[in-house]
């Protein structure tokens, strides 16, 4: 059964019934953070000899590498992934993170290419839901298993005016202009208004008045931010519905101007919703998906699609800690004076999401909970100008992945070679949180890690890594397995040795020049790749019947 009412109506028996398999202390704290649009390449730990600058160029200038001590721990202490794969692109990677299923059941297929469905009242829509096609989410788990849930950070999905369909009880977030409003108290956000004289819709700052050739339709998600709460603690205002615009208490409201900074904006609330689930003796899930490492409009400078600057951060060696200087903004209309920020750039946003799991850490020591607490890492899909929407080798689905539990006993540690995929994370959740058995019967494309991250397992159980996407000149398909590889251009690549740019694989012309394990795999993946050559013949949602 691929979803639909009956998946439902257990999932809502799982709820009502606690599904208490563990008493709640001892089930762990689970933090997963997704950055946006980074490459393993980009990461220290992953050592690839080369990383992005900041015009989207391969570089191996010491200048634009980040420093990242939070994560060259996690790396050696935890466990990080080099063959870990998703899909080239934002949506249909995080259908994947969030559902356990390829697009083949999500029919997520790609960001502008979803599949249809008829709703309850028999209209027809062009993005069916996740919650439709796969009412066994990683947030419908959660709850299930009787964790406080909370989404922060980007949620891109339709809906967000209730995210409890999707499992999730409180969020923060900034909204996409076709989802909700814009905050009232932001005019950092370019729209469209009229056409040019060539019947272009013309892109205007609203901060500065200006056409914006090149811009994209955006609200700031960095400084002076479009921040959305939902189902905040009340502020001192009547709340009117689930979805409130931050700030929404006195105190916040004088605290924010244009030297906020959303990512702290969703750490404060993040880190309260932390404090009350540990305070009510509840586990918490929390899924956080970051907007840090996605370019964007720069409101400050006025640069089109660029890494907005961040605050600047200090790493104190001796004290092992981060120290954020004080970010002050001063100006109006597209000419400010700034303090306490940097120049931007890919190499200050990756330092960010590293700072941002330091931070997470820390609370979780504060609180007392640090060693019953999973923390994950990942992104969505590759670098802009080096991984994302490209089909190319394995740089548009290859991200880092970094597991981290120092008090929760992991058998593995360092580099892993193993296959690993986004679909993974649900499994390897719901094994976490002891609801497994929730998913018996239930179709599902990922494989758990647990076995091999905390058990004696040698191997993961994965033996290839699938993914895809759209273009306008059809749908491609791209797999890698232990020793060949192929791209969504119907290029095959000799992977069996491992490059350290993991990305300088031999073309493979002669496959009878390869080992007979090498053709092997071969039939086995075309095998794999037959049985998901499903985008023309089942494109859209059909719910199964009873």
């Amino acid at each position: 059964m691929k979803g639909g009412l009956g998946w439902f109506m257990v999932l809502c028996w799982a709820v009502l019934s606690g599904v208490e398999s563990a008493a709640a202390g001892s089930k762990p704290n689970i933090i997963i953070l997704i950055g946006d649009d980074l490459s393993p390449r980009e990461f220290p730990p992953y050592d690839t000899g080369v990383w992005s600058s900041t015009d989207e160029e391969t570089t191996d200038s010491p200048k634009y590498r980040a420093r990242t001590p939070m994560m060259d721990k996690m790396a050696k202490e935890g466990v990080f992934f080099d063959r870990y794969w998703s899909t080239p692109i934002c949506a249909s990677s995080r259908g994947m993170m969030m559902t356990g299923r390829y697009a083949t059941i999500t029919k997520w297929w790609h960001n502008f290419d979803y599949g249809s469905w008829v709703d309850e009242n028999g209209e027809i829509g062009d993005i069916v839901p996740l919650w439709i096609t796969s009412p066994l989410g990683i947030g419908q788990l959660a709850t299930a298993a009787g964790y406080g849930t909370f989404w922060g950070g980007r949620a891109g999905m339709k809906d967000v005016d209730n995210l409890e369909k999707f499992g999730f009880g409180q969020g923060v977030f900034v909204p996409a202009p076709q989802e909700v409003p814009p905050s009232p108290l932001s005019d950092f956000q370019v729209v469209g208004r009229g056409r040019d004289e060539n019947g272009n819709k013309k892109l205007i700052n609203l901060d500065t008045g200006k056409v914006e050739p090149g811009a994209r339709a955006h609200r700031s998600y960095t400084w002076l931010p479009h921040v959305l709460l939902f189902n905040p603690p009340k502020g001192d205002e009547e709340q009117d519905g689930r979805l409130v615009y931050y700030p929404n208490t006195e105190e916040t409201r004088e605290a924010y101007n244009m030297g906020t900074f959303g990512p702290d904006v969703d750490m404060d609330v993040t880190k309260a919703f932390m404090e009350t689930c540990t305070e009510d003796d509840k586990p918490f899930f929390l899924y956080a998906t970051s907007r840090i490492g996605h370019k964007a409009f720069d409101f400050l400078n006025g640069k089109v699609d660029t890494w907005p600057p961040t605050p600047k951060l200090w790493w104190n060696p001796k004290t092992q800690r981060y120290v954020k200087q004080e970010s002050v903004i001063t100006g109006e209309a597209g000419n400010y004076t700034t303090s306490g920020t940097n120049k931007g750039g890919i190499r200050r946003h990756v330092e960010y999401l590293d700072y941002t799991l330091w931070q997470f850490e820390e609370k979780c020591k504060e609180l007392g909970i640090l060693n019953n607490t999973v923390i994950i890492f990942a992104t969505d899909n590759g670098t802009k100008g080096y991984g994302k929407a490209v089909e190319r080798k394995q740089r548009g689905p290859h991200v880092p992945l970094f597991v981290y539990a120092p008090g929760l006993g992991m058998t593995k540690k360092g580099r892993s070679h193993e296959l690993a995929s986004s679909v993974d994370l649900l499994p390897t959740v719901a094994d976490l949180m002891g609801v497994s058995d929730l998913l018996d019967g239930y179709e599902i494309h990922g494989e758990s890690l647990y076995p091999y991250l905390f058990g004696d397992a040698e191997k993961h159980t994965r033996t290839y890594n699938f993914s895809y996407m759209t273009r306008f000149a059809g749908h491609f398909q791209l797999i890698r397995g232990s020793y060949v590889m192929k791209d969504g251009a119907n290029r095959w690549y000799d992977v069996r040795e491992e490059k350290r740019d993991m990305d300088d694989y031999p073309r493979i012309f002669d496959w009878q020049a390869l080992p007979q394990e090498s053709r092997d795999e071969l039939k086995r993946l075309r095998a794999v790749l037959d049985e998901f050559d499903v985008y023309d013949t089942e494109h859209d949602y059909v719910p199964s019947l009873p």
